[in-house]
């Protein structure tokens, strides 16, 4: 699948929709709401917002860094972690600070962001921070502050950036579009209503959970840790794959990351001087190492290189990766593959990024849907959310009813057939591969025979999922058949 695009040229069907809704809303809503519809309509054309939300010290900004592949987020509390950052492509490298007023504060970004801001967080908005970051051409990331802090202000902030400024009405568009939610262990009550009230603000795709997934973020501290008897990273991934079943209505997938050794592997922190003080350590006993504060650094490593040694890579880096040997370059790929990350990136990719379109579609819809039944004139109301329904049965944005089916399907039962075939025809590169179809078949009348099977499939479901899924996909061959005719979108 190519890339999504992001701008005026070759804007994809289901978006040049959604923003004729925007459009029909906006003369049916009033000028009141004209600065709001026009961020919902501006945002289709962005790149896709993923909002990293989780407890202090859940480890968000470390991720952040290893994401981009820069140490720019500070990791440490001060003023700068109690606001939302807003990371976004663009050149040079800068940082603007949004205050409430409206003032903007351009800061200096000298290796990272400064930890203190000059003025205090509660008179800003947000932070927004522009950098040449591959990662950052197909997302804006936003790092929030904690969830559950002793700082009521930092998870109004939180709640403000996901879900609007109106809790209730949540019809602000600066609301993300997708969604990493980090734990550090198990997931905790206010979490689980947190996610349970972005999804709900997240349209018809919320129900599915597609755009939310876990991360259990200290993956190399997990269980009885580094020093226990279990590989603490093994542990997480067993973890996780609970997780993922008790928390199907939540998160659509969660994976074990270890965001220490992935941001030292991706920002260039890690010297060769680091290795080879790491390897010396190779032959000292594990209980030396881990009562080294208390007993005294080990001879021959002075207790600074310690002390940075598990700055950069923290118990579980020290103690399992003495034994890489072969230099700096060995022991950057072994942080790399135990740290989780690239299966991580290939997930939000699959699930977001290739996405993107639908669920940016899905999230403008349902903004224009809560202004709609926000609005006092109940008239005006009505005919918007009428102008919004209309929209989504629309057949250019039937791929949200294909994305909602395969994600439900998937997670009630995976092994059904039509996960493979809802997948291939929301990932496959061309009608023809989205078909199935060997060179010189008849391709429309493939699409209506296999239309034809998938209707056979509903009636003889297992499930309400597996039916809809087959209902879903009967309807995207005929859809798909009509298109080859030349007698549809």
């Amino acid at each position: 699948m190519t890339h999504p695009t992001h701008g005026p040229q070759a804007r994809p069907a289901l978006i040049q929709r959604t923003e004729l809704a925007c459009d029909a809303v906006l003369g049916l809503a009033g000028p009141a709401h004209a600065a709001g519809i026009a961020a919902v309509r501006s945002a289709l054309t962005e790149p896709l917002r993923l909002a990293v939300v989780g407890r202090v010290k859940a480890g968000k900004s470390t991720l952040v860094n290893a994401l981009v592949g820069r140490r720019i987020a500070p990791t440490r509390a001060g003023e700068c972690t109690r606001v939302v950052t807003w990371y976004r492509y663009g050149a040079p490298d800068r940082a603007v600070l949004v205050l409430r007023s409206g003032e903007r504060r351009t800061l200096r970004i000298d290796g990272g962001l400064p930890e203190e801001l000059g003025v205090a967080p509660d008179d800003v908005d947000h932070l927004e921070v522009h950098l040449q970051a591959g990662a950052l051409r197909d997302l804006t990331i936003i790092d929030t502050p904690g969830l559950a802090t002793t700082t009521p202000e930092n998870e109004a902030a939180t709640r403000r950036a996901i879900l609007g400024a109106d809790a209730v009405s949540r019809s602000a568009a600066t609301q993300a579009d997708a969604v990493l939610f980090l734990v550090r262990d198990a997931e905790r009550a206010d979490e689980v209503a947190f996610l349970r009230d972005f999804l709900d603000a997240s349209g018809e795709l919320g129900a599915s959970a597609v755009n939310a997934v876990g991360v259990l973020s200290h993956a190399d501290v997990f269980g009885a840790g580094p020093w226990g008897g279990d590989d603490p990273i093994a542990v997480a991934a067993a973890r996780a794959r609970r997780l993922a079943v008790d928390r199907a209505a939540e998160v659509s997938d969660v994976r074990p990351v270890a965001a220490l050794l992935a941001e030292t592997a991706r920002t260039g922190r890690l010297r060769e001087a680091d290795a080879r003080a790491l390897a010396a350590l190779a032959g000292v006993e594990a209980a030396r190492l881990r009562l080294w504060e208390q007993l005294g650094a080990p001879d021959g490593v002075p207790a600074e290189t310690m002390e940075r040694l598990f700055g950069l890579l923290g118990p579980y880096g020290v103690a399992a990766g003495r034994s890489v040997g072969g230099g700096a370059e060995p022991l950057l790929r072994w942080l790399e593959e135990r740290s989780g990350l690239a299966e991580l990136e290939a997930l939000i990719r699959r699930r977001f990024v290739l996405r993107a379109d639908v669920l940016k579609a899905d999230h403008a819809l349902e903004v224009l849907d809560r202004l709609g039944a926000d609005l006092p004139d109940r008239a005006a109301g009505a005919a918007v959310r009428s102008a919004v329904e209309h929209a989504r049965l629309d057949p250019v944005l039937h791929p949200l009813r294909e994305v909602r089916a395969l994600s439900l399907l998937a997670r009630t039962a995976p092994a059904s057939p039509l996960v493979q075939t809802l997948t291939t025809l929301t990932e496959a590169p061309d009608d023809a591969a989205r078909l199935g179809a060997a060179p010189g078949d008849d391709l429309p009348a493939r699409a209506r025979r296999l239309a034809s099977q998938s209707t056979g499939l509903a009636a003889v479901a297992s499930s309400p999922a597996e039916a809809e899924a087959a209902r879903t996909a009967s309807r995207s061959y005929l859809l798909l058949a009509r298109r080859l005719e030349g007698r549809g979108p």
